[in-house]
């Protein structure tokens, strides 16, 4: 090939030579016998048995220049600067096609590189001539550059030299970058002897001995008469030079011989096993080395291609360990993340695959190993494959279960206070404060005084109408005004409590300053507006609603206009929200997809409306907080002591510091139970804590509307109770009676008549009616329904009871015992009354009426004679 032809040449190839010198010094280089050496190099490579004058016979020098360097070389200084030069450059010529190359090795290592070939587009050595004679006796090929150089001074006049850059260096690449296939300049061994010369360690590195044994069978594939490997005795990665220098010069000719004379026919004598300990050992070490080389900003590196299990542990626990407890947590078996949103508030999401390829990215350096043509494989850095990405996802047990995200401090089950940013352990939930609120300050051992200044802090807030001659809130009772405090104790504590109740701000007349109140309660908690929406109409709706703020972790969520003023219906009637006020996990399904969801529940739940009617399956579930004021105009008052939007937000930190001094006070003072006239069922923690807390602070009445406006506002329990009572004035208490003769009273009562909750009379039947009396077996008042076997005829019989007649020594919540059977004697036939009417359908369908044609008996029944009761 010509100069003009071969990119690497240039500048064109020199034809003369000094002595034995290869041909092919680069243009651009010393001119034969005129290279210079510098005196540092000139030292290194005496170290390696390589005269002074012998490595400039063969056109070795020192570039001391970017313009000394070979053409094709000179990028090197612009990319690495000054660390290249001065340059020691090995020029030469390839075996076979008498190409022109070179190797230089720069003044410092670049990364991993002692030295530097040609790249792929020009010339990269694959088998360098060092000497070559006619009939050689033996051909030698060296593994390296200085050590091949050094085998061409000492070895004997008719060996020929060739060197290789490295153990696997005489291979070609393919074109998908695989491992490629031998050079055919190993054609020049056909008819040879071969003796291949590894570096010492090819005795305890497998890849020298496998890089040795593949240039053996290249060498026999090209005709080689023999391939014998000489071993040296060295210790380490030993090469030729090393071992010749530390020997006289008078012995190294005859070492190099013995060498020949000893090859033998393997590089060493590693059997089977041995060599699978050695290449399980040195991929460990591999592994390691590609994984900090790929790795950058702290990541540690992770290779692709190997076990995809072992792969995935590897990164879960890189995830868990960086992330985990500040990003990355668990909830209801999924790995989510934590984010800010645009208000800068932390939100928990689902974490999607590009979701958790990001985080796998900031804190690992996934890579893949891509051979290269003229050296080791080199590390890519790529992104995680699909597989693995799902296999990382599989696991997350490894990261903290997360139960919420709270914007102010919150107190443990102990009653240790967390006002530290960051996630808790004991419960489960991520604190995130403000700088203003960061490590406030809270006393250990409140004082009598610490909780009356705490106390009054609150009321001042809180303040009634017209105290101190300042407009406040219309509280419409002092139950009231504690259970909003109550609430704002609520938001520390929820997390230890379990379910809270629905706190109802409900304002009696427009204005009245229920959205302040939730407002309020917000700004407080996390320092931001309540997110307040209108609760959705049906209960699919509301159940996507709960299962989205479950989602992101929402500390507070508020239902507006639960009242619809136009239908009276009260929205609260949803089994989604009964369902989540009860539980400390809510369940639900996954929007959008099948997957059911199991959701931890810390939210302090708030629901506005105007006149709220609480529906019966609520009204056990709701603490009201009623606003109502007789003040005409109350929209329009403006004599606040407090602009609430302003004042709030600057006084929070002393706020917060009363709430966490009375809970403190509880704490410390032994939890002191609080008296309480009933048991708030689904709720009695948080009625012992925080009833516990502000009886502590001296507030009064908590909880004492409850039942007062359990009664007003639960429409079935209003309706039923109405209903008895008409019921028991036509069949008075311990009067037997059946459906059917409920439907024949109520249309001779007409108007009269109450339905039961729920129900119009045209749309009953006897057998209806008869399902609900057996399914609301409640008390309504002092009166029930109860069922009492059968009637004469056949069908069930029931009975009312009440409670106003029975003895004072039974409980009041016990049944009162069943009336007496009445004497045998006249009575009205199945107990009709004298013009009794009863309705019946005829042939064609119509409904007629007629009085009831059996006449009274006298004398005992079927059931009296046989002993049984009267019926």
């Amino acid at each position: 090939m010509s100069a003009q032809e071969n990119p690497a040449g240039q500048g064109g190839v020199h034809e003369e030579t000094a002595g034995d010198a290869a041909p092919g010094v680069d243009s651009n280089g010393p001119e034969s016998g005129t290279a210079t050496l510098s005196p540092e190099h000139v030292a290194e490579l005496a170290s390696s048995a390589i005269p002074e004058r012998w490595a400039v016979e063969h056109n070795v020098y020192t570039a001391y220049i970017v313009e000394d360097l070979p053409e094709e070389a000179r990028y090197l200084v612009d990319r690495h600067g000054d660390v290249v030069l001065p340059a020691l450059v090995f020029p030469g010529v390839e075996a076979a096609d008498g190409s022109p190359t070179w190797q230089i090795k720069p003044a410092t290592k670049i990364g991993e590189r002692k030295y530097v070939s040609p790249s792929r587009e020009y010339n990269p050595p694959k088998l360098t001539v060092v000497r070559e004679v006619a009939s050689p006796k033996v051909v030698l090929i060296v593994e390296g550059t200085k050590q091949a150089l050094s085998a061409s001074v000492w070895a004997p006049a008719d060996w020929t030299v060739y060197r290789i850059s490295g153990i696997w260096g005489w291979r070609i690449a393919g074109e998908d970058g695989g491992p490629g296939t031998p050079t055919p300049r190993l054609a020049v061994v056909t008819g040879q002897k071969v003796v291949i010369i590894p570096d010492s360690d090819a005795k305890t590195n497998p890849r020298v001995f496998d890089g040795a044994v593949a240039l053996g069978e290249a060498c026999d594939g090209y005709g080689a008469t023999s391939v014998r490997f000489a071993r040296l005795p060295g210790a380490g990665k030993d090469g030729v030079d090393d071992l010749l220098a530390r020997v006289p010069e008078d012995r190294r000719t005859g070492l190099m011989e013995s060498w020949e004379k000893s090859a033998k026919s393997k590089p060493a004598d590693l059997d089977k096993r041995e060599l699978a300990r050695l290449r399980s050992a040195v991929a460990k070490k591999d592994s390691v080395k590609r994984s900090e080389a790929a790795a950058s900003d702290e990541r540690p590196g992770f290779d692709v291609g190997g076990d995809p299990r072992q792969l995935s542990l590897n990164l879960v626990e890189v995830l868990a360990r960086v992330s985990g407890g500040t990003r990355l947590f668990r909830r209801d078996r999924q790995i989510v993340r934590v984010l800010r949103d645009d208000t800068d508030a932390l939100r928990a999401g689902d974490l999607e695959s590009d979701g958790l390829q990001r985080e796998i990215l900031d804190v690992a350096a996934p890579y893949r190993m891509v051979p290269q043509m003229d050296g080791p494989p080199e590390a890519v850095l790529v992104p995680v494959p699909g597989v693995l990405l799902g296999l990382v996802a599989d696991h997350p047990d490894e990261f903290p279960p997360l139960a919420g995200i709270s914007r102010s401090p919150i107190v443990r089950p102990d009653g240790t206070v967390v006002t530290a940013n960051g996630y808790d352990g004991a419960t489960g939930v991520l604190v995130d404060l403000s700088d203003d609120v960061v490590g406030m300050a809270v006393p250990e051992h409140p004082t009598d005084g610490d909780i009356v200044a705490a106390r009054e802090l609150l009321l001042d807030l809180f303040a009634m109408d017209g105290a101190d001659g300042y407009d406040g809130w219309v509280f419409k009772t002092v139950a009231d005004q504690t259970n909003a405090i109550a609430a704002l104790l609520t938001g520390p504590v929820r997390a230890s409590t379990g379910p809270s109740p629905l706190f109802v701000a409900d304002g009696l007349e427009p204005g009245a300053g229920k959205g302040g109140l939730v407002e309020t309660n917000m700004l407080l908690l996390t320092g931001d507006n309540a997110p307040m929406m209108p609760i959705p109409d049906s209960n699919a709706e509301v159940d996507k609603r709960i299962t989205a703020d479950l989602l992101a972790g929402e500390q507070l969520i508020a239902l507006d206009e639960v009242q619809d003023a136009e239908s009276g219906r009260c929205k609260l009637d949803s089994g989604a929200l009964r369902a989540a006020l009860t539980a400390r996990t809510y369940r639900s399904r996954e929007l959008g997809k099948s997957r059911s969801l199991s959701l931890p529940n810390c939210a302090t739940w708030w629901a506005l409306g105007n006149n709220v009617q609480i529906p019966a399956d609520m009204a056990r579930r709701v603490v009201p907080i009623q606003l109502d004021s007789d003040r005409p105009n109350l929209k329009d008052r403006k004599n606040f002591k407090y602009n609430l939007d302003t004042h709030v937000p600057a006084h929070r930190r002393e706020y917060l510091g009363a709430l966490l001094t009375l809970i403190c006070a509880w704490y410390d003072r032994g939890q002191p139970e609080a008296p309480h006239t009933f048991g708030f069922a689904s709720f009695t923690e948080w009625q012992r804590v925080v009833g516990g807390i502000v009886h502590l602070a001296g507030f009064k009445d908590f909880l004492g509307n409850v039942m007062t406006v359990r009664e007003a506002s639960d429409s079935e329990s209003v309706d039923n109770r109405m209903h008895v009572e008409w019921l028991a004035d036509g069949f008075p208490p311990g009067t037997r009676f059946a459906a059917r003769d409920v439907l024949m009273r109520a249309r001779i009562d007409g108007e009269v008549a109450m339905p039961p909750y729920g129900w119009e009379w045209d749309d009953l039947t006897a057998q209806k009616l008869s399902k609900y009396y057996g399914a609301h077996r409640s008390w309504y008042g002092t009166l029930r329904v109860r069922a009492d076997g059968k009637m004469h005829g056949g069908g069930k019989a029931f009975v009312i009871d009440d409670l106003s007649s029975a003895p004072t020594s039974s409980s009041v919540t016990s049944a009162p015992a069943p009336p007496a059977p009445p004497a045998p004697g006249p009575r009205p036939a199945a107990g009709a009354d004298g013009g009794e009417t009863i309705g019946y359908t005829d042939r064609k369908g119509f409904r007629h009426d007629a009085l009831r044609a059996m006449p009274p008996m006298t004398g005992l029944t079927i059931s009296e004679l046989a002993g049984g009761d009267p019926a």
